[in-house]
């Protein structure tokens, strides 16, 4: 594995908690990808395995007469509940995109939904001068201060300017001539914001768009290759995450000053020691112990379980013992 990808890998693990920030990960592959494909022929194989662990990509569906594109999902289905009252569920859903969609994420975490989707504006070839990334997200507006992820803007001098998005009030803030944020609140109670990163000028008209396509009428459920049936006394799910209309993403449990990520690949990782040799969980399952992190966020314990291929990690007042805790209790969906 290379130096960048190492430090790609390190940058998610230190930060497993939480979902990494989209643009610091496409400033990060971009300038890796071109290096792999310069020395792809000294290890191939090995640097596409560890990419595809790390980032699902998935292709771009054309839709026919609207000249935008499908974002993978789940299954849209009506779902219960206001806006982030539910840790395994996304209570919006949206239109057709206006570029090529490379990748998405569906995400919920301690009460703020998110769609990114990962694009760039000339074809889907990906360079670096055209991608950008897009992140599209709701919370729940019941007077306490808002996230930082959709905080309404205060007006400033030249570069934020009053919009409509759907038939709601809004604005657009722009960033050295590009439209970097669209925020509005499309129903009472709900703030959104659409956020864009990158180096693509996005123009505001279409930024304004896709914003218009959200719905609150049906929304996504968070379902992953495997689930926990067992947590920590006073522990729960607060966040989960999955990739496109796949079935890989994360679940982070909280609890007693402790966290722990459940990362899901999926596929087998077979590049480890023979699964005879390592430790079995609870479940059955060979694991292999990882050296945890000790990043911005130093975690305390770390496996890899091969088959299904899973990263677990602990942070905070959690270590081992709640590690294999969650571990052995994990079972195919």
């Amino acid at each position: 594995m290379t130096t960048d990808l190492n430090a790609l890998r390190d940058t998610l693990r230190a930060r497993a908690d939480a979902y990494t920030d989209a643009g610091e990960i496409l400033a990060r592959v971009g300038p890796a990808y071109r290096r792999r494909r310069a020395r792809r022929r000294a290890g191939a194989g090995a640097l596409a395995l560890a990419v595809s662990a790390l980032l699902v990509m998935v292709a771009p569906r054309l839709v026919t007469g609207g000249g935008g594109y499908a974002v993978p999902g789940p299954p849209a289905e009506a779902v219960a509940g206001p806006v982030g009252s539910d840790p395994l569920a996304v209570h919006f859903d949206v239109g057709e995109f206006p570029y090529p969609v490379r990748s998405t994420e569906w995400a919920v975490l301690d009460g703020v939904e998110r769609l990114t989707v990962w694009s760039n504006t000339a074809g889907t070839g990906g360079r670096d001068d055209t991608a950008f990334v897009a992140e599209l997200s709701l919370a729940a507006d019941d007077g306490s201060p808002a996230p930082s992820s959709t905080a309404l803007p205060v007006a400033g001098p030249g570069n934020t300017t009053a919009a409509t998005v759907g038939e709601r009030p809004g604005i657009v803030e722009a960033d050295a001539g590009r439209t970097a944020r669209v925020a509005w609140a499309p129903v009472t109670g709900v703030r959104a914001e659409l956020l864009l990163r990158g180096p693509a000028s996005v123009p505001a008209e279409k930024a304004l768009a896709f914003a218009g396509t959200l719905r609150l009428d049906r929304g996504h459920r968070c379902e992953l290759l495997v689930h926990p049936t067992v947590l920590p006394e006073g522990a729960r799910v607060t966040g989960c995450s999955s990739m496109g209309d796949s079935r890989r993403g994360q679940l982070v449990v909280r609890g007693s000053g402790g966290a722990l990520t459940v990362s899901v690949a999926g596929g087998v990782f077979a590049a480890g020691p023979p699964a005879a040799t390592l430790p079995t969980l609870a479940n059955g399952w060979p694991y292999q112990e990882l050296e945890p992190s000790s990043g911005a966020e130093p975690q305390t314990a770390v496996i890899r379980v091969p088959d299904p291929y899973l990263w677990i990690s602990a942070q905070g007042g959690y270590g081992r013992a709640e590690l294999l805790l969650v571990a052995g209790g994990l079972q195919r969906s």
